[in-house]
Formats: structure tokens, C-alpha cells, sequence
């Protein structure tokens, strides 16, 4: 009796934690997917101004991901090494890379981001993803997203056919540092003259 009172107990509470996980998997589908065809509307439209289609790429990456955490991990060591002006003129000048770099190669882009499964991993959910082009291959993504603190899904990584774009933007960025003589400060310039260029 007693053992099938705990099993009931048991069973009562487990109930809620797995419907629970469930909802906040598809959640987590829904907000890649969701992601996607905003940028398609947002950004990619040929329809928009070069200045429209910056300011809704850069509104959305800073929604959609954890730039700090995006910003810290990519200065790899150096950024323990940077007093708190200096991250956050790093933290700028990246953000302002990135608008810079990817919005201008969506425009006139057509194609459906379709989230196939999504996977909890420590906390993380690993979302996988078939972004369909209409002309051309199909890639697989990984997106490696969290609940922030508010409840909102945040991006911190996202694998492109099994290649991490973090570590890649890490490793571009430890070359530049090493080969310039300024370091960080030469790679801060480095991306603030792009971004104006």
C-alpha cells in the first residue's frame, strides 16, 4: 500500500514537468521558425530601403540573440583582459559588424526555415532546422538557444551544415588580433571601418 501510494505521488508529479517540457520544445520550434519568416518579410523583401532592411536586421538579432554572450565568447581569452569601457565598446562595434555583414546578403532571398526537431540538452535546446532555398541546396542548421531569465528564447549559437558560426567568427577574430600589432583595439578599428565603408 504504502509503495503504491509513493508510485501514485511519483506519477501525479511527473505528469505536469513532462507536458511542461513538451510545450516549451515546440515553443522552442515555433520561435526559430518564427525567426526565419521575419527575416524573410523584414529583411530579405527587395522592396525595402538598404537603411529599412538594417535597422529590422539589427532589431531582430538584438531580440532574437545573446549578443553579450555572443561578444564575449568570440574575443575567446582577451576578454578577461578588457576593463568593463572597453566590452562594451567591443560589444558595440561587433554588434554593428554583424548588421553590417549579413543583412545586405538576405536581400532577395527566398527560401522556408522548417524546424524539425528540438532536443534538451542542459538546459539548452538544440533546435534542428531545414532552411529550403528555392534555388539551391538545402542546409541544415542547429540552433543552440536558452530561456533567459524573462522566459524569452535566446540564440547563442547557430551550427550551419555541422559548422559552428561562433567558432568560426572566433577564429577569424584571434587571427586578426595576433597579426595586429593594437590587438583588440586593431580589431575593434578593423570592424568600425568596415562598418562605415
Amino acid at each position: 500500500m504504502v509503495f503504491l501510494r509513493k508510485f501514485l505521488i511519483l506519477t501525479l508529479f511527473s505528469i505536469p514537468s513532462v507536458s511542461l517540457s513538451d510545450e516549451k520544445i515546440e515553443q522552442s520550434k515555433f520561435f526559430v521558425e518564427n525567426l526565419g519568416k521575419q527575416v524573410v518579410e523584414q529583411v530579405s523583401n527587395i522592396n525595402l530601403s538598404e537603411n529599412e532592411r538594417t535597422v529590422n536586421f539589427r532589431n531582430l538579432y538584438l531580440s532574437s540573440f545573446d549578443n553579450y554572450y555572443i561578444s564575449r565568447f568570440v574575443l575567446g581569452r582577451y576578454w578577461k583582459r578588457l576593463d568593463s569601457n572597453m566590452r562594451k565598446q567591443f560589444i558595440e562595434s561587433f554588434n554593428d559588424y554583424i548588421v553590417a555583414t549579413y543583412a545586405p546578403k538576405f536581400k532577395g532571398w527566398e527560401g522556408t526555415f522548417k524546424a524539425v526537431d528540438s532536443l534538451i540538452e542542459n538546459n539548452y535546446y538544440n533546435v534542428k532546422m531545414n532552411v529550403l532555398n528555392k534555388d539551391g541546396p538545402t542546409l541544415k542548421l542547429m540552433w543552440k538557444i536558452y530561456l533567459d531569465k524573462n522566459k524569452n528564447f535566446k540564440i547563442l549559437d547557430v551550427n550551419i551544415d555541422g559548422v559552428s558560426m561562433l567558432v568560426t567568427q572566433r577564429a577569424e577574430f584571434m587571427s586578426v588580433i595576433k597579426n595586429n600589432p593594437k590587438g583588440v583595439i586593431g580589431l575593434i578599428e578593423a570592424m568600425d571601418k568596415k562598418t562605415s565603408g
